[in-house]
């Protein structure tokens, strides 16, 4: 049987449909732009930039008009292409995966999230974005449940981890949660990696199954969630389980187990704790003119707790702090002890803005099935009122059918 390339719903695209595609398409575009972000004609595309060692500017496929203009991107421009100046024959995989690796000028152009501004450009080479990947024949056979947003970050990484060891991508991130147990049993998913929300997401459907083909578990794109580590391991029980820091400027740069970090000894030169904020030397980032630099160091944003010299624990984005009447307060921090309370599956806090504090905190709850809503919340605010200082305790609770997310998966606040 041919090796299988990518799934995505009732199609399935096999290696040698790949290189088929690939050898056919004679025209390119230095942007990519597919809309509804198919994952194929998307995985396509970047395969053959780097084939003909050309750059490429990676956009969403749902950006609005408004959107690309704020890019500085009209968009009659997504549709102009060239014709690649020679005809490359592309033969099998091995030949596939060598044109790759002898890019010698190719970059990816990724747009950060822009959750304080403008969104900023920031492009990578092929050693920044596949530093951490790891092509060995352990990853033999190994079968990949894609449930990242592929124009992301952690989409690329996943991407490139599966397309180097010549695996299978199953992809997730569309489907329908009640449909994961399914996919997991007919195409014996062996990987896993998502955000926290899409585990939480997932988890109801999983209730008194097993799977004991799935060999890891990653998390990555949010904060760690150490419960669900527990709740996995007996559906999981031969899953070893990774937490994964990336992000768009730097690519992927640390991995842990649990929620501690270790900064690897080839790195430590690079990276740095300053006041709780965790800095990156220049030299671990993409190339990017809108970046704005300490001296040589970028502040990725993130606040984190050092534990030692070179460990530390995420605690929460700077951008995500919410000012209630002069107070900062950690979102994160809020929602871990919500989703403590029995009956909880999921929850989102964030600002609403208010006369008197400048802002007051708000609760979406994803509750079971079955808890009744009035009872729910008196536990809940009891619960905050316990554990938490006055101020970090939120004032309205609205029950939600699911969190809302961004284009990345993570949780929507603002």
């Amino acid at each position: 049987m041919e090796p299988i390339f990518l799934v995505h719903g009732e199609r399935q695209y096999t290696y040698g449909k790949l290189i088929e595609d690939l050898n056919s398409k004679r025209r390119y575009s230095p942007y990519l732009y597919v809309e509804h972000n198919r994952p194929y004609e998307i995985f396509l595309s970047i395969i053959h930039s780097l084939v003909y060692d050309y750059s490429l500017e990676l956009l969403d496929g749902d950006f609005s008009e408004q959107e690309l203009e704020n890019l500085g991107i009209e968009k009659h421009a997504l549709s102009v292409t060239a014709e690649a100046d020679m005809r490359i024959c592309v033969k099998d995989t091995d030949d596939l995966f060598l044109r790759i690796k002898q890019n010698q000028k190719w970059t990816l152009t990724l747009y950060t999230s822009g959750t304080t501004g403008r969104p900023k450009k920031v492009s990578h080479s092929f050693h920044t974005l596949t530093r951490n990947i790891k092509v060995s024949d352990k990853f033999h056979g190994a079968n990949w449940a894609f449930a990242y947003n592929p124009t992301h970050m952690a989409g690329l990484q996943v991407f490139f981890q599966a397309l180097l060891n010549g695996n299978m991508m199953v992809y997730f991130f569309d489907e329908q949660p009640k449909n994961f147990p399914q996919l997991f049993e007919k195409y014996s998913i062996t990987h896993i990696s998502a955000t926290a929300t899409f585990y939480r997401n997932t988890v109801h459907y999983l209730n008194n199954l097993v799977f004991t083909g799935v060999r890891s578990i990653a998390f990555g794109g949010e904060k760690y969630d150490s419960a669900l580590e527990n709740v996995f391991k007996p559906i999981f029980p031969q899953a070893i389980i990774r937490n994964i820091y990336a992000s768009t400027e730097a690519g992927s740069l640390f991995v842990a187990r649990g929620d501690i970090f270790h900064i690897p000894e080839s790195i430590q030169p690079y990276a740095t704790i300053k006041e709780n904020r965790l800095f990156i030397h220049r030299a671990l980032l993409g190339a990017s003119e809108s970046l704005a630099l300490d001296g040589e160091w970028f502040n990725t944003g993130d606040l984190v707790e050092q534990l030692d010299r070179f460990s530390f624990k995420f605690l929460s984005r700077q951008s995500d702090l919410i000012n209630v009447g002069g107070y900062k307060v950690n979102p994160i921090e809020v929602e871990n002890i919500l989703m403590k309370v029995p009956g909880v599956v999921d929850a989102l806090v964030k600002g609403k803005e208010n006369s008197v504090t400048g802002m007051i905190l708000v609760a979406d709850i994803v509750k079971e099935h079955g808890i009744e809503e009035k009872e729910l919340k008196k536990t809940i605010k009891q619960a905050a009122s316990l554990q938490l200082q006055e101020w970090k305790v939120p004032r309205i609770i609205t029950f939600v059918e699911e969190v809302l997310t961004t284009r990345t998966g993570k949780k929507a606040r603002k």
